[in-house]
């Protein structure tokens, strides 16, 4: 590896010679939150984090997780050069900050749809203190309908010159009107032909994510990838790349030259992702499993830089045409990698598709549900944001009980009733600026406390309360709300809030859909996430975490149990009047009506049933000798378990079970 790198924005810079007693002994997951251009707060946060911990499963939706795709290039680039080289996570500090000098310029419209992405500028510009957006959504209606407005004042000029030559003062007012009215139903009708005829046509988005005639560099899709793979030392610009980072890689090290060693599952790095096929109706886990979607090589050009399409090709034959192929399914379709094949650009891609401002990602695939010819038609499935399904997907990685944190960054909106204090002095400069109040100190980065189950940070009632007065806010609040309240309750649970940091922003000013902000904006949030990161590496109690994660899990699998063995134990008539037990169904039960009961039922599914019948019965005896976790702890939350449906596979493939990891050194404290 050389001693200088180069960063995205041409600096070179020293990469720190780090010893190997400077390799993290710990290890962390982390999932990040969505939101646009909030995820300039990323880059910092992961660097702080991983001065402290290995990173092993990362996750996030949308812009979370684009720094999670970044996060496993840095980690990767960490473990195949030894574990101890922070080149790659210097490499994503420096794409965070580079970000200031060309955050605009990554959004590229379609050259059809440019009008409209002239009014959504407009429409997220920051208010003119006296005249609100007025100016700006002015300037913007006279920039994207110039034409009509020159051929307007054209019309008027001519209309006025004929009126005062002949002396009809009223028919030039009626004719002047008449021009506008016409001027006016022109612009009209064009925003409707591009809201109803262009935007469906480029899938509800304005930018593909690639450089369009006209575009100052890269599209944010190019950039994305090209950071991918120079984060993880697979290539640079100036050098090309070798093929893409993938999810094979991450969990085995080597390099582009290198066979990669064999996996160890307990080593490797996990990255997951978020994303909605709107045309399924379901959320997917990213990156897919199952082998059933298809892409088009014609469509996948106009989103993705031509060296990863060319990588998807070559990992599968092109589709053979059919003769009941309906006329408008595309030629080149090709099957969609998934595995270990499975680029991480895509990961990143298929979840930041937010609707409108990114064009949503087409696969294609069999419609089971079709029984009429022609039988199982392949049908175009769009693939949106991951924000529309979980857009802080806390419950990746989780498990009973953990053996390292999974850290989570959320992001919220400043209030500076909520969120500053009084105090002697001055104040914070940052408050006077947010607040315009002085004698203010401002918190913009908050971890709870670590208390014990029912404490403070588990109060539900404790959720900010937000006024509603306009129509715009009714329609975002149910929009909001439907999507995220999975999220945010799951959140402030005892084991999840004590890991999770917020980073508070300024709405309207930081993050979110504001695609112009300026340099010192953008350092401010990179700023922000490294304090972020900070805080999570150096007061982070895992001890705490551990008895706070087992007392809320425990609590809620001991009257699980307890019911369970109800169930188990008692007879329910079937459908002849005779009583059954679930014992009975399981092991002599004929499915289907003939089929006798196979061994398996008796020695394997039976006996572990029974096991846990038995514990449950325990479990209950002790609540009525007052002796339960329920009855004896300060338990004042519901933790109840529940059976959720996986977004990560079809509903006929299983889950596998997870390795069984054991330390390196293992020992044994009692």
């Amino acid at each position: 590896m050389a001693d200088d790198e180069q960063t995205e924005t041409g600096a070179t810079h020293s990469s720190p010679a780090i010893p190997p007693a400077a390799r993290p002994a710990l290890e962390c997951d982390l999932i990040m939150k969505g939101g646009i251009t909030s995820g300039v707060v990323y880059p910092g946060a992961i660097f702080a984090i991983a001065e402290k911990y290995r990173l092993r499963d990362i996750g996030g939706s949308s812009a979370g997780a684009i720094a999670a795709t970044f996060a496993a290039a840095a980690e990767y680039r960490r473990q195949t050069n030894g574990g101890a080289d922070m080149a790659g996570f210097i490499e994503l500090d420096a794409a965070g900050k580079s970000l200031g000098d060309g955050l605009k310029a990554l959004f590229q419209p379609t050259p059809a749809l440019k009008p409209l992405f002239r009014l959504l500028e407009a429409a997220i510009a920051t208010p003119h203190p006296r005249f609100g957006k007025w100016p700006a959504i002015l300037r913007a209606v006279g920039l994207a309908f110039w034409p009509v407005w020159v051929a307007a004042v054209v019309a008027i000029i001519a209309v006025a010159s004929y009126g005062l030559t002949h002396g009809f003062f009223w028919v030039i007012v009626i004719e002047k009107l008449f021009v506008i009215l016409v001027a006016l139903g022109v612009v009209t009708g064009y925003l409707a032909y591009l809201v109803f005829w262009e935007l469906p046509k480029n899938d509800f988005g304005l930018c593909a994510g690639l450089n369009v005639k006209g575009g100052n560099g890269q599209g944010f899709c190019e950039w994305i990838a090209d950071r991918i793979d120079t984060i993880a030392g697979k290539g640079s610009p100036a050098t090309g790349f070798c093929d893409p980072l993938t999810i094979g890689d991450l969990g085995k090290f080597g390099d582009c030259e290198s066979i990669p060693v064999a996996a160890d599952p307990c080593k490797g790095i996990r990255v997951a992702a978020m994303t909605t096929d709107l045309s399924s109706g379901r959320p997917y886990q990213l990156p897919l499993k199952d082998a059933i979607h298809w892409f088009s090589r014609g469509e996948f050009e106009l989103l993705f830089p031509q060296r990863v399409v060319n990588y998807l090709c070559r990992k599968g034959e092109r589709r053979t045409p059919r003769p009941d192929d309906p006329p408008d399914l595309p030629r080149d379709l090709y099957p969609l990698p998934v595995g270990d094949d499975f680029p991480v650009l895509l990961v990143a891609r298929l979840s930041l598709s937010f609707p409108i401002l990114i064009r949503a990602v087409p696969l294609w695939r069999e419609d089971d549900s079709v029984t009429r010819a022609p039988a199982r038609p392949i049908r175009r499935c769009l693939f949106s944001d991951g924000g529309i399904s979980s857009n802080f997907p806390i419950h990746f990685f989780d498990a009973l009980l953990p053996s390292r944190p999974t850290f989570g960054i959320a992001l919220d909106a400043f209030d500076c009733k909520r969120h500053t204090t009084v105090v002697y002095g001055p104040g914070n400069p940052e408050a006077l600026k947010i607040c315009n109040e002085d004698h203010l100190a401002a918190e913009r980065v908050h971890l709870p406390d670590q208390p014990s189950p029912g404490g403070p940070t588990t109060s539900m009632t404790g959720l900010p309360v937000r006024d509603i007065g306009r129509i715009v806010d009714f329609f975002y609040r149910i929009v909001n709300v439907a999507k995220d309240w999975q999220d945010t309750l799951q959140s402030r649970l005892p084991g999840y809030a004590e890991r999770i940091v917020t980073v508070r922003l300024v709405d309207g000013v930081e993050g979110g859909m504001k695609l112009d902000m300026e340099k010192p904006t953008v350092l401010r949030l990179v700023a922000l996430g490294k304090e972020a990161g900070t805080l999570l590496a150096t007061t982070f109690d895992m001890t705490q975490h551990r008895w706070n994660r087992a007392l809320t899990n425990f609590s809620a699998i001991e009257p699980a149990l307890s019911g369970l063995a109800q169930a188990y134990q008692t007879p329910y008539p079937d459908g002849g009047g005779n009583s059954r037990s679930y014992d009975w169904v399981l092991t002599q039960y004929a499915l289907g009506g003939t089929a006798p009961a196979a061994p398996w039922r008796s020695d394997v599914l039976a006996p572990f049933a029974r096991d846990l019948a038995n514990f449950g019965v325990a479990a209950r005896l002790r609540y009525d000798t007052h002796g339960s976790i329920y009855q004896t702890s300060t338990q004042e939350f519901d933790g109840s378990l529940r059976l959720v449906a996986s977004p990560d596979r079809v509903p006929t493939q299983s889950r596998g079970w997870a390795p069984w990891c054991a330390p390196d050194a293992p020992t044994v404290v009692r």
